[in-house]
Order: structure tokens, then sequence, then C-alpha cells
């Protein structure tokens, strides 16, 4: 960044010694060559006219300087003023991880939408990578399969929301929203509990939701395009509607019985992944989307 501003400063400089040659030379000189030999005046008219000319040059000197003057000044406001939204970015950015530390669910919440915050501003498009490395980091941590049991100390009772506590759903919901996504950016969700969650019509591109529990949870509606659950527990999951294209299920466990069973209604599993894939008991019917050459599973008698 120094570096950087010392050859902003010394092309600055350089620029403004050549005009400044410049304009001394046209003003030194410039008068007799616009005047020429001047045929038909005498010396005084000649003299005149000169200074006129050389009057002439000086003002448009005088206004290039001032204008030079006004561009500089309203460059160094612009760099102010951006420096000072980056300066607050960067507060922003720390406080919500303190925030997301923080062992009240209500503080953590606070934190997940102070990131959603900071990626909508687009201040820097490292911004969005960032708070959406964190968010996903964030659920794994705070929900994480198989369930982290080595705390024995005990634990008041976590507002939920959705079957998930609010701020894992806070997390989900500002993922879904994609601001925090860049571009063909994927959500590292692998190894979670969301056992019967509500998610409900979620949109997470390229999600990674392998080796997970997902047991009992309701993704009906959600578009999970790309999505890994190869090794996840799908078991009784509502899955109608579900856009599930390109999809690796790769021995995913969608296994279920009776009133429990996984429902497949009208999800759309076009060229998905279904190697070693356990659809026993799976509820599915003709708006089912399966991949092509796929023989279904028949539903039980």
């Amino acid at each position: 960044m120094k570096t950087r501003s010392r050859t902003t400063v010394a092309a600055t400089l350089l620029v403004g010694g050549v005009v400044l040659g410049v304009l001394s030379v046209c003003i030194a000189f410039g008068p007799t060559w616009i005047v020429g030999d001047g045929s038909g005046l005498t010396a005084a008219d000649r003299l005149k006219a000169e200074n006129d000319v050389r009057s002439a040059l000086l003002q448009g000197f005088v206004g290039f300087l001032a204008l030079g003057a006004a561009a500089l000044g309203a460059a160094v406001t612009v760099g102010q003023v951006r420096a000072n939204r980056e300066g607050r970015s960067t507060d922003l950015f720390i406080k919500a991880i303190d925030l997301l530390a923080s062992d009240q669910v209500s503080v953590r919440h606070g934190g997940v939408y102070a990131l959603e915050q900071l990626a909508e501003a687009d201040i820097d498009e490292r911004y969005r990578g960032h708070a959406h490395a964190l968010l996903t980091a964030f659920i794994r941590q705070r929900a994480p399969w198989p369930p982290d049991d080595t705390d024995t100390e005990p634990t008041a009772p976590r507002p939920m929301q959705g079957g998930i506590p609010d701020d894992i759903g806070a997390a989900f919901a500002v993922l879904s929203r994609q601001s925090v996504i860049t571009e063909d950016a994927g959500s590292v969700l692998e190894s979670v509990d969301l056992r019967n969650a509500e998610l409900d019509n979620i949109t997470i591109p390229r999600a990674c939701f392998a080796h997970s529990n997902l047991e009992g949870a309701s993704l009906a509606g959600a578009t999970l395009i790309g999505a890994t659950l190869s090794g996840t527990i799908l078991r009784n999951t509502n899955l109608t509607r579900t856009d599930l294209r390109g999809a690796d299920l790769t021995g995913a466990d969608l296994t279920g019985a009776d009133l429990d069973s996984t429902i497949l209604l009208g999800a759309d599993l076009t060229n998905a992944q279904l190697r070693d894939a356990n659809l026993h008991g799976v509820i599915a019917d003709d708006t089912t989307t399966w991949p092509q050459g796929f023989t279904p599973p028949q539903p039980a008698a």
C-alpha cells in the first residue's frame, strides 16, 4: 500500500512538473508566436497584443490550477470516505466474529445478521467470501454430527426455530438469500446435525452436506442443485418437490417405513448420482424425476 502511494505521488509530481514546464514555455514564448511578425502594427501595439495574449494565457493557467486543485481535493475526499468505510467494515467484521463466539443465542443471532449486512454493503468482494466461510464454519461448529458430548455441564434450553436453534436457523436463512455467496462458491456444511430441521424452500447451490444427519428434516421445495449428500442420513426426510439435479447421493440412506418414509414426491433427481444409495421404502410417484436409465424402487406391498 505504501509503495503504491509513493508511486502515485511520484507520478503526480512528474506529470505536474511536465505540465508546469510546458505552460511556462507557452507563457514565455507563446505571445510572440501567436502575434507573429505583427505586420501593420506599431511597436507599442505589438507589445500590447503580446501582453494581452500573455494575460489570457496566465488566466487560463490560473484556471487550470484551480481546476486541478479542485480535482485533487475531490480525489482526497473520496479516498478519505473510502478509507473510513473500509475502517468501519473492518470494525463490523471483527465485531461480528466476537458476536458469533458469544454464549448467548440471541447475541450469536445478531452476529449472523451483522455478517449479512457487511456482505450486502458490497465494499469489498472479499468480505462476502469471508462472511460465507464464517457462517458455514459457524454451523459446523454449533451443530456437529455426531454431536459433541464432551461437555458435561448442564445447559439451558436453546431457543428453537424450525427444529433448530435460532442462530443456526438465521445462518441458513442468510445462506439461502445468497448475499454472502460469491459466484460458483460452494457451501461446506459437511458433518452437521440437522435432525428434524425445517428448511423448506431454502436455496443453497453446491451445498455439501456429506456425512450429515438430516433424519426427519423437511426440505420441501428446496433448491439444492449440485449438492453433495454422499453418506448423508436422509431417513424419513421430506424431499417433496426438492430440486436435486446433479446431486451426489452416493451411499445416502433414504430408508423409511410406513408413515415415516422419506418423501420424494415431485423431486427432481435428473443426473443425480444414486450409487449405493438405500432407497428402501421411499415414497415417490409419477411426478418424481429419476436419473436417466435408473430403475426406481418398487413401492412396498
